[in-house]
């Protein structure tokens, strides 16, 4: 029932039960002491045996004397007491008012803070909360509440701007396609050789819709899998330096391959697939006669695999955005180069599902340096007798 209540009306429950609580105990002690400590006068009774000493007249007026202040005393007694409760239930009355107002002006910036909070929408999450600069509990969660709209302004932009250029991809051989449609019927009797380079253009355009969806889906592919693969880099490396070789031939690329063998354990096709991608881009971004560098080593618990190149490099205030999806540092040299710009977003996933990191370093028309952390795996030893 209380949790229904208003923070205000809770604050000032609570509050008021510790003053009635402290109250009462103050006004029992009070009561108790009263009448405990005072004692009334005891009266002589003993008079009547020394008679003959003192005067009967005189020890009745002593008697009489001592009766009336007991009464007085029984009297102030009462009075002490309504008194006090009198008191007591002021003191209650006082002391839950004036919580009441003080938790009121106290959970004013709060009340503040919440109609603030209450305008913020998708519009206006770029403009953060002001007036909250204070140093107290109010102002940390003003700055905390600044803090997450940032994340949330950045993680809407990239939505927005995620949709744009996925919508960009999909589009492009979507034109192409239609446009060759159209041209075939303004030719009244085009040939088969027109039919052909059609089909080739249909298919090469169908082709890349098929590998933005396919990205795609690998990027948002969130079902769990199978992470017990062991895996041998070297060999990955080379698998995959197989598959590249007519690309890497005809650009006369130079690969080094370290004879360090690493173990990780995973799932053999992501990371293959995640490689394979790394590898490419230091292929395609490369020089003419360039040469690459995969490099492998075990830093504390975790296995270092390094693709260095002599590309062409990528400028420094664009190296935090090249795991966007379609993110291209260069666009108009990038559309000579064949590729959906999901790559390395797909990379950056798949390294993130193997408890990895990923990170790069890089020059402009120097080159680059990818670094893949992933844990290795460790072979059990035979026991010892």
């Amino acid at each position: 029932m209380i949790n229904k209540l208003s923070l205000k009306m809770r604050l000032t429950i609570l509050t008021g039960c510790i003053i009635i609580a402290i109250a009462m105990c103050l006004t029992a002690t009070s009561i108790y002491n009263i009448d405990n400590k005072f004692s009334y006068p005891q009266l002589n009774k003993n008079a009547i045996f020394s008679s003959e000493i003192i005067p009967s007249n005189i020890s009745r007026e002593k008697d009489n004397s001592q009766l009336g202040v007991t009464i007085q005393i029984s009297e102030a007694k009462k009075q002490f007491k309504v008194s006090i409760l009198i008191w007591m239930i002021g003191i209650i009355i006082v002391g839950i008012g004036a919580t009441y107002i003080i938790v009121s002006r106290a959970l004013k910036p709060l009340n503040n803070l919440s109609n603030t909070i209450k305008n913020i929408n998708e519009y206006n999450l770029s403009q953060p909360i002001e007036n909250f600069s204070t140093k107290d509990e109010i102002g940390s969660l003003a700055t905390s509440f600044n803090k997450m709209l940032s994340r949330l302004d950045k993680s809407f932009s990239n939505q927005k701007r995620f949709a744009a250029n996925a919508a960009h991809e999909l589009k492009t051989p979507l034109a192409i396609i239609k446009s060759g449609i159209q041209v075939l019927k303004l030719d009244e009797n085009p040939s088969i050789d027109d039919y052909k380079e059609n089909i080739d253009i249909t298919e090469q355009s169908t082709q890349r819709l098929i590998q933005v969806v396919d990205d795609l889906l690998k990027l948002t592919y969130n079902e769990i899998k199978e992470f017990d693969d062991i895996i041998s880099v070297n060999k990955v490396f080379q698998d995959i330096i197989k598959e590249l070789d007519e690309t890497i031939s005809s650009k006369n690329i130079h690969i080094h391959l370290s004879d360090f063998s690493i173990d990780v354990l995973g799932n053999k096709p992501l990371i293959y697939r995640a490689f394979f991608n790394i590898l490419e881009n230091a292929v395609k971004y490369n020089k003419q006669g360039g040469s690459i560098e995969v490099s492998t080593e075990l830093c504390n618990d975790m296995a270092v695999i390094s693709i260095s190149d002599t590309g062409i490099g990528i400028p420094h205030d664009e190296i935090e955005n090249i795991f966007d999806p379609f993110y291209r540092v260069d666009k108009s040299r990038s559309r000579e180069i064949s590729g959906s710009g999901l790559g390395l977003s797909i990379v950056k996933t798949v390294i993130e599902k193997h408890s990895g990191t990923i990170n790069v370093k890089s020059n402009k028309d120097v080159g680059t340096t990818v670094n893949v952390l992933l844990p290795y795996y460790i072979y059990d030893l035979p026991k010892q007798f």
